[in-house]
């Protein structure tokens, strides 16, 4: 009689899974986590006034950047702009960013470990 070990993966209508990640995420995984993670991403991005902003905030840096650094004809205006005020604020704004992501990380990484580990 030949000894057949059970599946180490699990069929899906998403994919094959690994059995037992699919098991422990059962266990203990709050889906609820990834739309709390939806609201925490769009509280943020309103807070830093919407992805748009950054970018406009960065182009605003790259054309004081290119007036300091290149000698190009002032495209922002001088008056009450400080180089490095501005950048001190675009980077605060992206260290909010990456918060959110690295708490964004942490969450679905369980779902990551879904992956199944086929062996040869």
């Amino acid at each position: 009689m030949i000894n057949v070990p059970p599946a180490s993966f699990r069929v899906t209508p998403y994919g094959e899974v690994d059995a037992v990640a699919l098991e422990n995420l059962r266990d203990g995984f709050d889906t609820s986590q990834l739309l709390r993670l939806v609201d925490r991403l769009d509280a943020c991005l309103l807070e830093l006034g919407g992805t748009t902003a950054i970018r406009d905030e960065l182009l605003r840096l790259h054309a004081m950047a290119l007036t300091m650094v290149e000698s190009i004809a002032l495209t922002v205006p001088a008056e009450s702009a400080c180089i490095w005020a501005e950048a001190e604020s675009l980077q605060m704004d992206l260290e909010a960013l990456v918060s959110w992501a690295r708490s964004a990380q942490l969450i679905i990484a369980p779902l990551i470990n879904l992956a199944p580990q086929h062996e040869a």
